[in-house]
């Protein structure tokens, strides 16, 4: 009985320190979300610039090369 008595407080222990470590992280969590925010609304905007940009091309290679090349959205402007 002892040994199960025993047991049962390592088990508490180690479940204790997992919640505590948990609330850590749970507390930190925000801090992460808003770190990585700026960089998702940057690829977000150059995926849009890519699909637009996919889209002009397509226009532009179905009209058979009727209009003129759509620049790159990636280019610098001289």
């Amino acid at each position: 009985m002892e040994d199960l008595l025993a047991g049962a407080a390592w088990l508490t222990v180690i479940f204790s320190i997992f919640l505590v470590f948990l609330a850590i992280l749970w507390t930190l969590l925000p801090f992460a979300i808003f770190g990585i925010k700026k960089r998702l609304d940057e690829q977000i905007k150059i995926g849009n610039k890519l699909v637009s940009y996919h889209k002009a091309l397509h226009e532009y290679l179905k009209n058979a090369g009727d209009t003129q090349a759509p620049s790159s959205p990636f280019e610098k402007p001289e």
